[in-house]
């Protein structure tokens, strides 16, 4: 429990601890707490469509940051060698289960606020919950966006003393940041829904997983609550 604290502040010496010490260590930290963290975030996003979507989002949505650590492991190890930041591939690994440990606690710390939201928020079955659910929609991708941005600045510094120069090493993180953003979205959209769309039946993936985009889903959402 002591790594929660440290990790939190950013701390240098825990994460030249991790990274020069067996990978197991941190690995017995940072896993827990991404199931933990986000598995209770999670939970509260599904929670609008009541307890079973609620348990399948806290399943999922630990799934869908595991699966971009896996994903992004093998692209940030790649873009930090293309760089020349001289950082390996363990190293990436390293600091991408960091910034995903302490997003994790980020989301565990705001799934407060996002159950009261829900429990505050119209019936799926009223009218107008269409637009309601493009607000919850944004709300979540603005918090989880939140949440990811800040874990990750927190490394800034590291990733610059660790790289062969600091100019080497911002060039990477941003690549690093740019990447992870991507790549978790579609993720997420692939193994939607996350707090169901109305009309549609609760489910733990739907039938057509590929079909359509994350980001197409969001300017629709931004069009339903401004425009229409």
């Amino acid at each position: 429990m002591n790594n929660v604290p440290a990790l939190c502040r950013g701390s240098r010496a825990l994460l030249q601890d991790w990274l020069e010490c067996n990978p197991a260590r941190s690995l017995s930290f940072c896993i827990p707490a991404i199931i933990l963290g986000c598995g209770a975030y999670g939970f509260t996003m599904g929670m609008w469509q009541g307890w079973t979507m609620a348990t399948y989002v806290a399943i999922k949505f630990p799934l869908v940051i595991l699966a971009t650590l896996l994903v992004n492991g093998m692209i940030n190890g790649m873009l930090a060698m293309a760089l020349g930041s001289g950082i390996g591939f363990r190293q990436s690994f390293q600091f991408l289960l960091a910034g995903f440990a302490l997003m994790s606690i980020i989301l565990l710390s705001l799934s407060p606020v996002a159950l009261f939201v829900v429990f505050h928020a119209a019936d799926p079955t009223d009218p107008g919950a269409g637009q309601l659910h493009s607000i919850i929609l944004l709300s979540h991708t603005l918090m989880i966006t939140y949440a990811g941005i800040v874990s990750h600045s927190s490394l800034l510094g590291q990733v610059r003393d660790f790289a062969t120069s600091p100019s080497h090493g911002t060039r990477t993180f941003f690549a690093w940041l740019a990447g992870n953003l991507f790549v978790g979205a579609q993720i997420s959209w692939i193994m939607r829904p996350f707090f169901g769309s109305p009309g549609l039946e609760v489910q733990f993936l739907r039938d057509d997983p590929m079909n359509g985009s994350f980001y197409d889903t969001i300017w629709k959402s931004l069009m339903n609550i401004f425009i229409l």
